[in-house]
């Protein structure tokens, strides 16, 4: 499965045949790799080289290595904030406006919404009910940052209540970007307000399952959103 690598690019050779023995299942999260002396051996490499791969893998959150008796190299699966932060990285040096996020959303979160309101429990549902009081409070502190943190996890919630482990990640990304934008525009308290009378809507289509009503009531809270913050941003 594994074999010999060559003197040039080792190390990202070493890192190619190990995520493909990954993805093609001959590996698999808690499996234990062969010690480090017989990794040598395999790839035909110094104890430097290899290390440096392995360095690189568990950067990537493919695997992680653990010290001691008991000690060794173990695959992992991969963790949602490791992921989340390679594609971070990658935008950074993209001009990504609330625009590109809003017009994302609404194609992904009114399908979202529509699968949610088929599939959410009850629990979910007393979780969004939940958010939206505690938004309705914090309107009445001006808390800010309260009121940032629970209109995200309103739309996180629905996400995930699509049980689409893609859906979700693509989500959760792209609500971290939102995030991250309201921190740096600072939207007021008309912005949150309106945005709380929004998820209120949107939570009652859910309630009565009703997943056109959903759809129609997150793509006008999208769009809202959009507006105020686009004005921010002039």
């Amino acid at each position: 499965m594994l074999k010999s690598v060559k003197k040039s690019n080792a190390p990202q050779q070493i890192i190619q045949q190990i995520r493909n023995a990954i993805l093609e299942g001959k590996l698999k999260p808690g499996a234990r790799l062969a010690s480090e002396t017989e990794l040598m051996e395999t790839f035909a490499v110094s104890k430097a080289t290899l290390r440096e791969a392995l360095r690189a893998l568990e950067y990537l959150g493919l695997i992680e290595i653990r010290k001691g008796a008991s000690g060794g190299v173990f695959l992992v699966e991969v963790d949602m904030e490791i992921t989340k932060e390679s594609l971070m990285n990658f935008l950074h040096f993209k001009n990504i406006s609330i625009h590109h996020i809003s017009d994302i959303r609404r194609s992904l979160e009114s399908y979202a919404v529509r699968v949610a309101a088929e599939k959410i429990s009850d629990e979910d549902l007393a979780e969004l009910r939940n958010i939206v009081s505690i938004c309705r409070d914090a309107l009445q502190d001006s808390n800010m940052a309260l009121l940032t943190e629970n209109e995200v996890k309103f739309h996180r919630i629905i996400a995930n209540a699509t049980r689409n482990p893609l859906l979700i990640l693509i989500l959760d990304f792209v609500e971290n970007l939102l995030e991250d934008l309201k921190k740096i525009l600072r939207p007021n308290i008309l912005f949150s307000q309106q945005v709380t009378e929004s998820h209120e809507r949107i939570y009652q289509a859910l309630l009565s399952r009703d997943p056109e009503k959903a759809a129609e009531e997150m793509i006008k809270d999208i769009t809202q959103v959009e507006k105020g913050l686009a004005m921010l941003s002039k």
